[in-house]
C-alpha cells in the first residue's frame, strides 16, 4: 500500500482575462495581460514529514485520546490488571520528531498523543511464563515507539508493517497500525497471509473509537483474573457492544 502525499508541484495563477464588446469605439490600445505569476508550493527536503492539519482539528483530537488513555489507566488499575502497573512512561516530543524524520512521513496528532502518555509496557514475570500485559480486549499488546519504528522498517521482531503504516499494538502476526501523515489517526486491524507474504486490512476506524470501545468493555465484558494473570471475555457481553467487532 501506498500514503497519499500532498502534490509538491507549483500552482500556476493565470491572470484575469478582459474582454471587449463587440462594435464599441476604443480611444487607447486595450490593456495587456499581466504576464502569469509562478507560485511555489512549500518547499520540502529528504526527511521533511510535511504540513500538518489545521491546529484545532488536531487539539480536538488530542484532547479525546489523552481523556481515553486516562479513562483506560482508571480502569486497568481498578480492574487489577498488570498492565496497570507495567506502562512505560511516554516519549518526548523530540523522539516523535525523530521518527518523522527518519520516516519521511507525519505521525498523525492521536498517535502522538498515545505514544507520549504510553510507551509500550514491561514484561510480567509469574511463576508460569514471562509475557507482556495485554490491553484486555483484543489481547492486544501496547508497542514502544523503538519497537513501532523497527517494525514499520523492517529491522523487527514481529511481522513487517506495510509502507506507510507505523503499529501502535501488536498480537503474534497481527497488528493495529495508524497510517502515517496529516488526517486524523486512523487505526487499522492488519492480518499476515498465511503464505507470510502479503497482509490482509480488516477494519479501520478512528484511534478514539477503538479506545473508547476497549473502554466500555473493559466495564462490561471483559474481566480480569487476577490468579491467572489474564483475561477473560463474556461473549453475549461482547456483542451487545457497540462496535463489537473491534474486540475480537
Amino acid at each position: 500500500m501506498t500514503t497519499d502525499a500532498p502534490a509538491n508541484r507549483p500552482r500556476l495563477v493565470r491572470a484575469a482575462r478582459t474582454s471587449q464588446v463587440l462594435g464599441a469605439a476604443s480611444t487607447a490600445p486595450a490593456p495587456q495581460p499581466a504576464p502569469p505569476r509562478l507560485v511555489p508550493a512549500p518547499h520540502r527536503t529528504a526527511g521533511t514529514a510535511g504540513p500538518r492539519r489545521p491546529a484545532d482539528e488536531d487539539t480536538a483530537e488530542v484532547t479525546r485520546v489523552l481523556q481515553l488513555v486516562d479513562v483506560l489507566r482508571a480502569r486497568w488499575a481498578r480492574a487489577g490488571a498488570d498492565i496497570a502497573t507495567r506502562l512505560r512512561p511516554g516519549v518526548d516530543d523530540a523522539a516523535l520528531d525523530a521518527v518523522e524524520h527518519q520516516l519521511g512521513l507525519l505521525v498523525p496528532r492521536g498517535a502522538r498523543a498515545w505514544w507520549r502518555s504510553v510507551d509500550g509496557v514491561d514484561p510480567v514475570r509469574t511463576r508460569y511464563r514471562t509475557s507482556a500485559p495485554t490491553v484486555g480486549p483484543g489481547g492486544w499488546v501496547p508497542l514502544g515507539l523503538e519497537d513501532a519504528v523497527r517494525r514499520a522498517t523492517g529491522q523487527g521482531p514481529g511481522p513487517v508493517a506495510p509502507p506507510g503504516l507505523l503499529p501502535v499494538f501488536a498480537r503474534d502476526e497481527e497488528m493495529l497500525a495508524v497510517r502515517l501523515g496529516p488526517s486524523c489517526t486512523q487505526v487499522e486491524q492488519v492480518v499476515l497471509d498465511d503464505d507470510g507474504e502479503a497482509y490482509q486490512h480488516s477494519w479501520r476506524v478512528p484511534l478514539e473509537v477503538l479506545l473508547s470501545t476497549w473502554a466500555d468493555a473493559l466495564l462490561a465484558a471483559v474481566l480480569w483474573l487476577p490468579d491467572s494473570h489474564d483475561w477473560v471475555v463474556d461473549p453475549f457481553a461482547r456483542q451487545a457492544l457497540p462496535n463489537a467487532h473491534l474486540l475480537d
